[in-house]
């Protein structure tokens, strides 16, 4: 089973995204703030993070780098999560290291084909 870390503040974003992927047959593992994030990606190795990219203590550029520095965490596909539409800041989520990018509120259907199509599925 596909394991997936959802790190996000937004309570509801949280729920609705991770009961949605539990509902599809993925592992889902949870996160409110970056320091939990950080520590259960490190620990459980998931195959592909979804960070909300405006968290209060770090956002997700430095999650993003933490991880990317990190040889257990280096190769995690990370996907960011935003109320930003504008394309500066998706080119700029990607541009920094960034696997995806999907704007809040999230099209679940479109974030399950986007999750099928990375693994292959």
């Amino acid at each position: 089973m596909r394991k997936i870390l959802v790190i996000d503040n937004d309570e509801y974003s949280l729920l609705l995204i991770s009961d949605f992927l539990a509902l599809n047959n993925f592992q889902v593992l949870t996160a409110d703030n970056s320091r939990s994030g950080l520590q259960l990606a490190r620990e459980q190795q998931p195959n592909l993070i979804i960070c909300e990219l405006e968290l209060p203590e770090q956002n997700g550029y430095e999650i993003l780098r933490q991880l990317r520095d990190e040889p257990i965490t280096a190769s995690i596909p990370i996907w960011f999560l935003s109320f930003e539409a504008d394309m500066a800041t998706r080119r700029r989520a990607l541009q920094q290291g960034a696997d995806g990018y999907f704007h809040k509120p999230v099209n679940l259907n479109e974030l399950l084909s986007a999750i099928n199509n990375l693994f292959g599925g």
